[in-house]
C-alpha cells in the first residue's frame, strides 16, 4: 500500500481500539514532511519498509509538518510519536527548520519514557552538506538521545534546478495544508 499526501493519523492512545498481543503490528511508525519533495522521500522510505516488513506488519500514521499548527493535528501526531518504534523527520532545507516542528518534537520528546526505537532524519541540502546539515543533524541526533532513540541520518541533496529561490512552492505548499482556499 502507497501512502498518499494526506494520511489519515492513528487514533490516540485513549481512542484506539484495545488489540490482543498477536493482533498488534511489529512496527508503529510516525513520519512527518515539510512539502511535496520530502514527502516523496517518505513516501520511498515507506516503499522499502513495506517490502520488507508487509503492510500487514506495520502501523503508520504521516503528517505534513505545517498541518501541526492545528491544535488536534498536532495532539494526534504527538501521541502517535510518543508510542512509534519509528519516527522519520523529512525536511528539505536543513538550514533551518519550521517552528511547528520543533512545537512538536518539544511535546513528543519527554513522553516516550525510555521506550526503544529510532529517529530517521530525511535531511535535503542545497549546498555543501558540511556547511548546512550540521546544527540540523546535531540537533536531531540530540532530539534522538533525549528521547532514548537511535539516530539514523539520512542526506538528499536537492538538485539546483529543483530550487525554489523564492520560496513561492513552499508558500502555496503551506497554505493549502492549512486552508484550502489559499490553495
Amino acid at each position: 500500500m502507497k501512502p498518499a499526501g494526506a494520511f489519515k493519523p492513528i487514533a490516540p492512545a485513549d481512542k484506539a481500539p484495545i488489540a490482543r498481543a498477536e493482533d498488534k503490528p511489529a512496527l508503529n511508525v510516525t513520519m512527518v514532511y515539510e512539502d511535496p519533495t520530502s514527502l516523496e522521500w517518505t513516501t520511498e522510505m515507506w516503499d522499502r519498509v513495506t517490502q520488507m516488513a508487509g503492510d500487514e506488519n506495520i502501523s503508520f500514521a504521516s503528517w505534513s509538518i505545517y498541518s501541526l499548527a492545528w491544535p488536534e493535528m498536532l495532539e494526534e501526531a504527538v501521541s502517535s510519536a510518543a508510542r512509534a518504534d519509528v519516527i522519520v523527520i523529512a525536511v528539505s532545507a536543513a538550514e533551518r527548520l519550521p517552528i511547528d516542528l520543533c512545537v512538536w518534537i518539544g511535546a513528543w520528546v519527554s513522553r516516550r519514557a525510555e521506550r526503544p526505537g529510532a529517529l530517521v532524519a530525511l535531511i535535503g541540502l542545497t549546498r555543501k552538506p558540511e556547511f548546512q546539515v550540521f546544527s540540523t543533524r546535531d540537533f536531531l541526533r540530540m532530539v534522538a538521545r533525549k528521547g532514548g532513540l537511535d539516530f539514523f541520518p539520512g542526506e538528499h541533496v536537492l538538485p539546483v534546478a529543483s530550487l525554489d529561490f523564492f520560496g513561492l512552492e513552499t508558500i502555496k505548499y503551506q497554505a493549502g495544508s492549512r486552508d484550502p482556499v489559499l490553495a
